[in-house]
């Protein structure tokens, strides 16, 4: 007998599926049953042992520093075959947190009307660390995530309950046969499992893990993105083991010209490096070889004063006078009659870079005398134009929180935690990103990811990538006050734009 050919197996195997499914429709009675799974549990601050000079996150509840805080991603589901109406639930659906204390949870991905059923009359409940749902109908495949803040230390999760005439189950991430499926198929898959696995494993292997590689990565680069940065790395290296991830925080252009070297040195031309920058590469023969990829967020930006100095609003135009030496004592801009003293970044940042252009429209702080020592204040008549440099962001904040009526300039985020600074309006609009709209607040930067030609497929360059345009990504973005590209519903595509 001829061996079949591999169009004729693949037909087979076609319909012995198509036998399976009918199988499992025509003799398995339908079911309720609530899934749910844990998407992403991952701490939210975070002190790296390698950058723990150069990079303290502080995480603040209630004004109180919180240091084990983590965020947890659930999402709920009916995963069964029928509709489930308010009184199939016997006892309320209840997820526990065991080791840690609920401290904010709010619902995401749903449509309104079955928010609004969870919320509405304080309907989420929560209690140490148990979280207590209303009983709300679920239609068949209706779902909702829960994104829950906690502190404490744990990682166990656990949902129960009890369903009339069904069950409420840990689920995976793709949904297959039962396993009385299985069972009414098991004589067709023996038959042709060996042969038609194989065809499916060599067709399509990567399917089966589209986002984890293993191998070590370097990514360098902005000071305003490390802290998101940080914690991307850390979630991907808690779902793919085999990966090691490395976030340096030298500033942007330090960044892209580290990759660029790195491109050079390395023999096959694709280092295991991405560089993340708030600006664009310089278009030079040294940067040539850098390939932009589609842009991670836009980053609110912040003009920050010692609170000693007592002021809240400034305007662009009072900026540049403080910033060219025009204005040398606080009470020239309405404060107190204090001198002020400069701390900028120094010329690598790409920070620096977007507030000399738009904020100080063209007025560069590199003309002014730099100061090595950040630690005393510079207001001597004879420095009137003087300021010190910091190479990063928080070495800029605590510099200004030091130096009695000092100003400078950081990512929004990071400079919020911070109880001894003011981040002052700009012309009258807070910090906060909205777009599209005539004289809104002025001080933002798009981050942008570059590597250094295309890097090959499968590689783990090439994976985080992917893995950056993913739900969990854009979670933990918003959690640090970014604003995600990735976001198909939002109104600043042109900033996002490549």
């Amino acid at each position: 007998m001829a061996v079949p050919d591999t169009e004729t197996i693949l037909a087979a195997a076609g319909l012995v599926l198509t036998g399976a499914v009918w199988a499992v429709e025509r003799f398995l009675p339908g079911r309720k049953r609530i899934g749910y799974r844990v998407q992403m549990d991952t701490a939210v601050s975070m002190n790296p042992q390698a950058a723990h000079d150069i990079v303290q996150l502080r995480l603040l509840l209630n004004e109180q520093e919180v240091t084990d805080a983590t965020v947890a991603l659930l999402r709920v589901e009916n995963d069964g075959s029928k509709d489930i109406v308010r009184h199939d639930y016997q006892e309320p659906l209840v997820v526990e947190f065991p080791g840690r204390t609920i401290q904010a949870v709010t619902v995401t991905e749903t449509d309104a009307s079955l928010r609004s059923m969870l919320t509405r009359n304080n309907g989420l409940r929560v209690a140490g660390d148990r979280l207590t749902l209303p009983k709300v109908p679920l239609n068949r495949r209706d779902h909702f995530k829960l994104l829950v803040l906690l502190t404490g230390v744990g990682d166990q999760v656990t949902m129960g309950g009890f369903l009339s005439g069904g069950s409420i189950r840990r689920n995976a991430q793709r949904r297959g046969p039962s396993k009385l499926s299985l069972a009414l198929g098991g004589v067709f898959i023996i038959l042709m499992g060996l042969l038609g696995g194989l065809l499916i494993r060599n067709s399509s292997g990567e399917l089966a893990d589209p986002v984890c590689a293993s191998g070590e990565l370097v990514i360098d680069g902005s000071t305003a993105f490390a802290k998101p940065m940080r914690a991307i790395a850390n979630d991907y290296q808690k779902q793919c083991p085999g990966a090691e991830i490395e976030v340096r925080a030298n500033g942007s252009l330090n960044g892209l010209r580290n990759l660029s070297h790195a491109g050079r040195e390395d023999p096959d031309r694709q280092p295991a490096f991405i560089a993340m920058s708030d600006v664009r590469a310089p278009e030079t023969n040294s940067y040539k070889d850098l390939t932009a990829h589609r842009p991670v967020s836009v980053v609110p930006l912040s003009v920050v004063v010692n609170r000693g100095s007592g002021v809240k609003d400034l305007t662009t135009e009072q900026l540049r006078g403080i910033f060219s030496g025009e204005h040398t004592n606080w009470k020239d801009v309405g404060g107190k009659n204090l001198p002020i003293s400069l701390i900028t970044r120094d010329s690598q940042s790409g920070t620096r870079i977007t507030f000399e252009r738009e904020v100080l429209e063209g007025i560069p702080t590199g003309q002014l005398i730099g100061l090595s020592d950040c630690t005393t204040r510079n207001n001597q008549p004879s420095s009137r134009s003087r300021h010190c440099e910091a190479s990063d962001t928080e070495s800029a904040l605590d510099a200004i929180e030091r130096v009695p009526g000092a100003i400078g300039y950081a990512e929004t985020y990071s400079a919020s935690s911070r109880r001894a600074l003011t981040a002052v309006q700009l012309n009258g609009k807070a910090p906060e990103i909205v777009l599209n709209k005539p004289d809104s607040y002025p001080f933002w930067a798009t981050e942008r990811l570059y590597t250094y030609r295309e890097p090959r497929d499968g590689s783990l360059t090439a994976k985080f990538l992917t893995f950056m345009n993913g739900a969990n990504v854009e979670v933990l973005l918003r959690a640090h006050q970014h604003l995600p590209c990735s976001a198909k519903a939002n109104s600043y595509h042109h900033a996002c734009a490549l």
